[in-house]
């Protein structure tokens, strides 16, 4: 199982998170089982999105059929986005 995480710097967090839940069905056809968002105790603009995928590929494979949508869903609140990190327990 691969955790997958973002930090994202957006103008307005109601307005991201329902942009990242429009993503959830998406995510799920691809193979994503959970997705999680944290707001920055003391930047509220600071967005922590967690995922798990079955594996890197499936993540990676998102990433690329996806983009467009993504691009087009999270851009409107989004002011930053730093690469993604994937994680794998050990």
């Amino acid at each position: 199982m691969i955790y997958n995480t973002e930090i994202f710097e957006v103008s307005d967090i109601n307005e991201f998170k329902r942009a990242l839940e429009r993503l959830r069905g998406a995510m799920s056809e691809a193979g994503g089982t959970e997705l999680r968002i944290y707001r920055c105790v003391d930047n509220p603009t600071k967005v922590l999105a967690a995922m798990y995928w079955p594996d890197a590929a499936s993540c990676r494979a998102f990433a690329r059929d996806y983009e467009a949508e993504v691009e087009y869903t999270l851009r409107p609140a989004l002011t930053s986005h730093q690469p993604e990190d994937l994680w794998e327990e050990i």
